[in-house]
């Protein structure tokens, strides 16, 4: 997925330089790519079980700061690598702001997903979407300072815990409903990133294929292989005279 991920940056036509950052023990390319940098970090046997393997997963986030240095930069971007992007990255990344998010439609921050780190009034009163932690920007400047706070609230018991509890993507929303207060955070507008797979997240072609990033945040393994690769075979294999195809099939 990885592959996938920085191939599609790389077609966009993005003009920043990409980490990528993956526990194979082969590279994901034999050429290497121009502004491609690959980390590679240590990590256990990932479970079998699709469920699982979202906690483990997770567990990795707060580790990379260290390997990014933030300085000559303006903003840095995080996208999981369950994900595509299929059109310019650029002008999501634009604007004077601190934090850049993108709300899950029809969600509620209360949930077990979002809100394990909410406060018991937080809990009553907010009215809002929970905040996707799998693909945000950060001002450069602030990049360790988010990094930091993020581990930092996620060390400490969750308050709540609601069935399927995800503690990093809970810390995260506790982050943003906290950085909002004394700093600039923007949403980014759900048409921009879809989520196919989850609900209200642009789930027919003709909306996924125009927004800048696809994520299949929300489905098993297999289904996100052959749901990436088909949204990037739509967006930069395609033609109308069907070339690639009928090469193949010749």
């Amino acid at each position: 997925m990885a592959k996938l991920l920085v191939s599609s940056l790389l077609r966009s036509g993005f003009t920043g330089d990409i980490v990528v950052f993956h526990n194979s023990p082969h590279p994901l390319y034999m050429v290497p790519r121009a502004g491609v940098r690959e980390v590679k970090i240590e990590a256990a046997d990932a479970p079998d079980c699709d469920h699982s393997f979202q906690y483990y997963a997770q567990s990795f986030k707060h580790s990379l700061a260290k390997y990014i240095n933030p300085v000559g930069y303006d903003k840095i971007a995080f996208i999981d690598c369950d994900a595509v992007v299929i059109k310019p990255l650029d002008p999501l990344l634009s604007g004077d702001w601190d934090l850049a998010v993108l709300p899950e439609a029809w969600t509620h921050i209360q949930s077990g997903y979002f809100g394990c780190y909410l406060t018991p009034n937080e809990r009553e009163t907010l009215q809002m979407e929970g905040v996707n932690s799998g693909t945000w920007a950060v001002r450069a400047s602030r990049w360790r300072e988010l990094m930091k706070t993020w581990r930092t609230i996620e060390s400490k018991p969750a308050p709540f815990r609601e069935g399927n509890c995800l503690f990093e993507q809970s810390a995260f929303n506790r982050l943003v409903l906290d950085w909002s207060r004394t700093g600039c955070v923007v949403k980014w507008p759900m048409h921009e990133v879809a989520l196919p797979f989850c609900p209200g997240g642009l789930c027919f072609f003709g909306q996924y294929m125009n927004s800048t990033i696809v994520h299949v945040a929300g489905a098993g393994l297999p289904v996100k292989m052959q749901f990436l690769f088909s949204v990037y075979a739509a967006a930069y294999l395609h033609d109308r005279n069907l070339t690639l195809f009928n090469i193949l099939e010749m």
